[in-house]
Order: C-alpha cells, then sequence, then structure tokens
C-alpha cells in the first residue's frame, strides 16, 4: 500500500461521508494528518441556525463558519450521519408525492 510505504505527509478527502470515513480510518493508523471536507446541511451560512453543526475534537463546530475543512481524526463521523439523516422522512415523502419522471425539455 502506498501510504504504508511512507512520505505522504498528508491526505484530502473530498465526497460522501462514509468516503471519507473509510479514508480516515485508512490513515488514523499511520498518523497521516488527514483533512476532511464537511457538507452537513447548512441553511443561513452564518452558523445561527446552527443545521451545519459537526463535532470535531469533542467540541461542537460549524461548518459554514468554522471549516468546511477540519482535521478528519476528530470528527465524529457518527454524529455526522445521523445528523444527515434528520430530514430523510420529509424527504421520502416529499418525493412520493411527486412521482413522476423529468419532463423538463420535452416540450421544445
Amino acid at each position: 500500500m502506498f501510504l504504508a510505504a511512507g512520505g505522504v505527509d498528508i491526505v484530502y478527502a473530498v465526497g460522501p461521508v462514509p468516503m471519507m470515513r473509510a479514508v480516515v480510518n485508512l490513515t488514523r493508523p499511520l498518523n497521516v494528518h488527514t483533512v476532511v471536507s464537511l457538507n452537513p446541511i447548512m441553511v443561513d451560512g452564518t452558523g445561527m441556525c446552527a443545521r451545519c453543526r459537526v463535532s470535531v475534537g469533542g467540541q461542537t463546530k460549524f461548518a459554514c463558519v468554522d471549516g468546511p475543512e477540519f482535521d478528519g481524526h476528530q470528527v465524529d463521523f457518527d454524529l455526522l450521519w445521523d445528523r444527515l439523516g434528520t430530514y430523510r422522512t420529509y424527504e421520502q415523502q416529499s418525493l412520493s408525492r411527486h412521482d413522476e419522471t423529468c419532463r423538463v425539455g420535452l416540450n421544445q
């Protein structure tokens, strides 16, 4: 494995939460500094709504003003994953009411 061979000082992970968690789990035992870019639900971009809060190193941070880049080894991915599912039920209900195919461009 390339990381285990050494010579890598830092890893940047951007993408879905499960992928970033997997990257962090690979780099943690090798002590490779890992920066993740989080994209939790953001409403106002000021931190006042607290929708984008994440736990980093046991402290509450707001991705919209304190991040979105954080030390991946310090992120509580379990809490982040739970918070990302906050509106999942409402999203599914809304989608079921509009269960049809996209019609954009059909009338051109």
